[in-house]
């Protein structure tokens, strides 16, 4: 626990210290199978109602408090463009199911700019709950298919399979898709299998008790100072902390180990440890809302303080009491204390779903006034503002106005399945926008999300210029000869069969006019070979005469750039806008079209700063939906500009 407390609060001083996860998870292993398989040995059969009953008795009031808390909390302090992200984890963790959740965001290319919520640390809890769970089940079938006969080996290899699987898959997954293989719950199975295999040996004792017990010492503070957030993980790097952890506990037995955790202040961190992992997390994330800076070292401090005072009076005030005492849990039958603890997560999802709700009706409110001003264009609108044709251009009717508002910023998105590819799809999705047939001209704009952005402002040239427009996007992909390396193998493989596809549908496609193409610079300057490949592929094209026209990459403001503008919009511009040199990055197709015959390019970096500056509201309109990608209404805004720089490339 106090590895990963200090992990949390100074990262850089203990850039391992999330190993203390493996070795939770190891210890839990060891202590419940030891449990159940007492019980299994004397009884030949596992009661799972008390097994859960105690389990619930033991985990929820603390947890469940905690989350009610926190749900609140995000409410009074936590900007609304953070409320369905926030809220949805609470109600994940409510369920146990946090770490699924997170897996599946940690592959989603839109949910990548997720800010870390103030319960992301239950993903651990939802991984133990699981294999609290599993468990009892994979016992009790053990048990069975034993019949009666040498019940702990039939426990004992049902253990190692699983345990020897899981940690396959856990090598495997984790080099494929290494973000969602750290919260999976198939890949941390092995750690508590490990820990599981200690309740089967005896304790060792003597001289190699100890020299064990002090290898794995050594194993696992060597993995919490020399492991980084680079570390591929958990893969076969887990072994060093979890085996060290397994050397403690096999070894640590009747050793100065074990007469250490009896020490009073040990003991008592110990005794707290649940509560304090519980409460620390959520301040870290919230405090930064409350006073609009980021943690001060004295900030830091205290909340380590606070964290190990309030676990103290949650143990004492919460936890024991309704675990032990009568009146409360600790006399309840089963029965009853599931239907306690399903009346305690119903109030917790009740909390959150009343505030999602309230959020959603002033979302659509928001939604119909943004509307309304959009249709009406007023004077100045959006990129209008920045025209230097107009300069200075202002308009006092858009002062403090903010279209879209920031908690539906996220919403305010164009893009559409049918010309979308996620990250690990292969299909080449195209969609066409303007009239099937008669049209003027016939274009390709083909890119990365940066691209699908501006879905509406392609539908609304081909409306205003009778062309045809083709639009296909795919996650993190873009037009080029590369070797294009993806967060994952599955996203490269995926990555590399629609660039295949879409060489061959413009191959396909002689009557093409114009190919427009998109990269996002992904906040770094372009190399020499990132430019020769996309001159290699534009070139590569079969009729010479279709234009290549490169639409270079919009500036990028921070990741939390929205949630900073909902802070305090008045102060939003000083605040939360970087300077033109740091915002823009050469995307590499400038210089890729200089090596293209028949390329040029569209530079539209004016109508998203000034000289000096990146802003994040322009004419009223907030030009981001996180730090890179534009909300639709803005992107509806440079529509009449990149129209005319079009028309006039094209004609």
């Amino acid at each position: 626990m106090l590895a990963v407390l200090l992990f949390h609060l100074w990262p850089i001083r203990l850039p391992g210290g999330y190993i203390g996860v493996d070795i939770f998870f190891v210890i839990s292993g060891f202590l419940i199978t030891s449990h159940l398989l007492r019980e299994v040995e004397a009884t030949h059969r596992i009661s799972l109602a008390r097994f859960w009953a105690r389990r619930a008795r033991r985990l929820l009031p603390s947890s469940l408090l905690v989350l009610a808390a926190t749900a609140i909390a995000v409410v009074v302090w936590v900007p609304r463009s953070l409320w369905p992200q926030f809220l949805g984890e609470v109600t994940a963790s409510t369920l146990y199911v946090e770490n699924w959740r997170l897996a599946a965001d940690s592959v989603d290319y839109l949910a990548g700019g997720n800010q870390a919520s103030p319960v992301q640390h239950f993903w651990t809890l939802s991984v133990e709950e699981q294999f609290y769970v599993a468990l009892p089940l994979l016992l009790i079938g053990a048990v069975v298919l034993a019949r009666g006969r040498n019940i702990r080996r039939a426990v004992l290899i049902a253990i190692v399979a699983c345990t020897v699987a899981a940690f396959a898959y856990g090598v495997w997954y984790t080099t494929w898709s290494p973000s969602a293989a750290y919260f999976s719950t198939l890949t941390r199975a092995w750690e508590f299998g490990v820990g599981a295999l200690i309740a089967f040996v005896p304790a060792m004792r003597g001289r190699p008790a100890a020299a064990l017990t002090y290898m794995g010492m050594a194993a696992v503070l060597a993995s919490a100072l020399l492991f980084t957030s680079a570390t591929p993980f958990p893969g076969s790097a887990a072994l060093v902390p979890v085996l060290g952890t397994a050397a403690m506990i096999w070894g640590g037995r009747r050793t100065l180990l074990e007469s250490a955790g009896r020490l009073r202040p040990v003991a008592f961190l110990g005794r707290v440890s649940y509560s304090a992992y519980l409460i620390h997390w959520p301040p870290i994330i919230l405090l930064p809302f409350v006073t609009g800076h980021a943690l001060t070292t004295a900030e830091k401090l205290g909340i380590l303080a606070l964290s190990v005072l309030a676990a103290w009076l949650c143990t004492t005030f919460v936890e024991d009491p309704v675990r032990f005492s009568p009146r409360l849990l600790g006399g309840r039958r089963p029965r009853a204390v599931a239907m306690w603890s399903a009346a305690g997560m119903a109030l917790v999802l009740a909390v959150c779903g009343a505030a999602s709700t309230v959020n959603a009706i002033d979302a659509r409110a928001a939604a119909e006034v943004a509307a309304s001003v959009v249709d009406d264009q007023p004077a100045c609108f959006g990129a209008q503002s920045l025209d230097p044709s107009l300069s200075p251009c202002t308009n006092p009717d858009l002062a403090g106005m903010i279209v879209p508002a920031p908690a539906e910023a996220k919403q305010d998105d164009d893009n559409r399945s049918e010309c979308w590819s996620g990250a690990t799809e292969s299909d080449f999705r195209l969609c066409a926008l303007g009239p099937e047939r008669g049209y003027a001209r016939h274009l390709l704009a083909i890119g990365d999300s940066h691209n699908n952005t501006l879905i509406g402002v392609y539908e609304s040239l081909a409306e205003a210029y009778n062309w045809r427009i083709d639009v296909a996007g795919h996650a993190g992909c873009y037009w080029t000869t590369a070797d294009l390396r993806l967060d994952s193998p599955d996203a490269t493989a995926a990555c590399t069969a629609w660039r295949d596809a879409a060489r061959e549908h413009i191959d396909r496609s002689p009557d093409l006019d114009a190919i427009v193409v998109t990269r996002s610079s992904a906040g770094k300057d372009a190399d020499r070979e990132t430019v020769e490949a996309m001159a290699s592929a534009w070139s590569a094209r079969p009729d010479q005469n279709t234009k290549v026209i490169a639409l270079l990459d919009n500036p990028r403001l921070e990741a939390d750039v929205v949630t900073c503008v909902e802070f305090d919009p008045p102060t939003s511009d000083d605040r939360c806008s970087r300077t033109r040199d740091a915002a823009t990055f050469d995307d590499g197709q400038a210089g890729a079209a200089q090596l293209t015959p028949g390329a040029t390019t569209i530079d539209l970096t004016n109508l998203y700063c000034t000289p000096e500056q990146c802003p994040p509201i322009v004419g009223g309109v907030l030009v981001y939906r996180d730090g890179n990608h534009l909300t639709a209404t803005y992107a509806s805004t440079i529509a009449p500009y990149l129209g005319r720089e079009l028309h006039d490339l094209i004609e």
